[in-house]
């Protein structure tokens, strides 16, 4: 704008001067809308460059992540920045995961550019896995801190993940991969608390049993978190005698599953018994509990008695589930049944206890390797039959109501959400970096991710799902199209309600770089103060 020449200007109003320079900082951008618009048509924008991890910044410090590499760096001596590249691999890791090298390419994507060193990202790597212990007993603390944390009940469990690797190493190992999945796996034993935030992680060889991961990491997390008394919800794959003598004579708790097919027959007639059950009115759900004392060996052998509550119900939802399955099982046994010789160790899953398969001379009964020939155990099939629907939970706190146990028990789902969140949403696997301690950097990083990413969720009240939160805050987007001056994607419904939740508003079309970065210093100062 041309207002005329300063010193008559200032001859009227000596104060014009500062007065024009406010008028420009409020000036509504809007008013050069029609020009700049002009300018992206014409190819003189830039790149787009995300401020959506503005809010994963201030969680990170409000986590107070800065001050234990600070803390860090004045005990050891790093080549690398390690509070930089972390805040890179983490931020990049919810917002566009992808490779360590792709993360490093797109690194100058960010309103304010990271400026990380090729190398020094796996090199950084390497030093994360000498203090991923450390890093997560200080981040529970500040969880505890800020969030409230409450440890007295933990869910926990086991999961895999797999290489684009043909041979195994000393952790790297073919095992049971729950993505049936044929290259070595790793495993990695997750706890996390009631409001579904991660506590801590452990990862174990490929080949390593779901039952014996429990162990070393409750001893790990009590020793190095100073828990009191903590009940432990689990499914059936942790419940083992060992597990559960543990937790006892270390004065804890349980509340896990019990598988029912497989156990003895008193145990599954008592199951069965309808006599004890108590129905919704609907009836579509029935349940009933009984006390029972058994006697279990330790790890040392010692026998351990372990005094327990056992529920028992039936619902018609996993009836009917359990029905839908048995129609595709029937189908295939039926096609087995009915030629035999296409029955083979590849396709016996969830058939090999119904079937037998032998090679029988029709003519003599002798059997011989002639023709293949299908045996069915009917009587075990329909025992199993009988059984869909029901479900059994064992607990250690026997005063504890039976609905009690069950809704303590069905918050399980929030690890295998977790667990889902951290293989799709933020693409943990499959596992790119072959080094066993540059694997730890990595799951560190995927782990550091779902604990950001679980937090603003809880601060959501649960209202958007991870990947819509995710998606929003990678849709933060603005372009630069003139000097200091960008054009700021549309936002949507999320990003609203979290900006809500900061207490901040940036619902504009067009924004000055100095009001970006003060939007930012709102969003840590806000936060801070809540």
């Amino acid at each position: 704008k041309k207002y005329g020449n300063l010193d008559e200007l200032e001859a009227i109003d000596p104060g014009i001067l500062d007065k024009l320079r406010q008028e420009a900082k409020e000036m509504d951008l809007n008013e050069v809308t029609v020009e700049l618009s002009l300018k992206q048509r014409n190819g003189t924008n830039g790149p787009d460059l995300n401020y959506g991890y503005f809010f994963l910044e201030a969680l990170y410090e409000q986590l107070q992540v800065p001050a234990f590499f600070k803390n860090l760096s004045s005990q050891r001596k790093n080549e690398v920045d390690l509070n930089e590249l972390l805040k890179l691999l983490v931020f990049s890791r919810i917002l566009d995961p992808a490779s360590k090298k792709a993360t490093w390419d797109d690194q100058s994507n960010f309103v304010q550019p990271f400026r990380i060193e090729k190398n020094s990202v796996y090199r950084g790597l390497s030093s994360m896995s000498e203090i991923k212990e450390d890093l997560q007993a200080f981040l529970h603390k500040q969880v505890s801190a800020s969030y409230s944390r409450d440890c007295s009940l933990v869910f926990y469990d086991v999961t895999n993940y797999y290489f684009e690797i043909d041979e195994e190493d000393d952790v790297k190992k073919v095992g049971m991969s729950k993505q049936k999945q044929t290259t070595p796996i790793i495993q990695m034993g997750l706890f996390i608390d009631s409001n579904g935030l991660p506590i801590c992680y452990k990862l174990f060889p490929g080949n390593t049993a779901d039952t014996s991961t429990l162990i070393p990491i409750v001893n790990e997390m009590k020793l190095r978190y100073s828990l009191g008394r903590v009940i432990l919800t689990a499914d059936k794959g942790l419940n083992s005698g060992k597990n559960l003598a543990y937790l006892v004579k270390r004065g804890d708790g349980y509340i896990v599953s019990q598988k029912i097919r497989g156990t003895g027959k008193a145990f599954i007639n008592q199951v069965l018994e309808e006599e004890g059950y108590e129905y919704n009115k609907s009836r579509t759900f029935k349940v009933k509990s009984f006390l029972r004392d058994q006697f279990v060996k330790d790890e040392s052998g010692e026998t351990v008695e372990l005094n327990e509550k056992v529920v028992c119900f039936w619902s018609k939802d996993y009836d009917d589930r359990e029905k839908h399955k048995r129609e595709d099982l029937e189908k295939k046994l039926n096609t087995y049944l009915n030629d035999p010789s296409k029955y083979n160790a590849s396709n016996r899953f969830g058939l090999k206890k119904y079937l037998t398969l032998t090679h029988v001379n029709e003519e003599t009964g002798v059997i011989e390797k002639i023709k293949p020939h299908l045996e069915f155990d009917q009587k075990k099939y329909a025992q199993d039959q009988e059984l869909d629907g029901y479900y059994v939970i064992i607990s250690s706190e026997v005063e504890l109501s039976n609905d009690a146990i069950i809704e303590k028990y069905r918050g399980l789902w929030k690890i295998e959400e977790s667990f889902k969140v951290l293989k799709s949403d933020l693409e943990g696997r499959p596992v790119f970096v072959k080094r066993n301690d540059r694997v730890e950097g990595h799951f560190l990083i995927c782990y550091m991710a779902l604990l950001l990413s679980r937090i603003l969720e809880l601060r959501l009240e649960h209202k958007h799902s991870v990947r819509r939160i995710q998606k929003s805050l990678k849709g933060a987007t603005c372009r630069s199209i003139h000097k200091g001056i960008y054009s700021l994607a549309e936002q949507d419904e999320v990003f609203h309600d979290i900006e809500a939740n900061f207490g901040v508003t940036l619902d504009q079309d067009f924004a000055r770089l100095e009001q970006l970065r003060t939007y930012k210093k709102e969003i840590q100062k806000k936060h801070n103060k809540n």
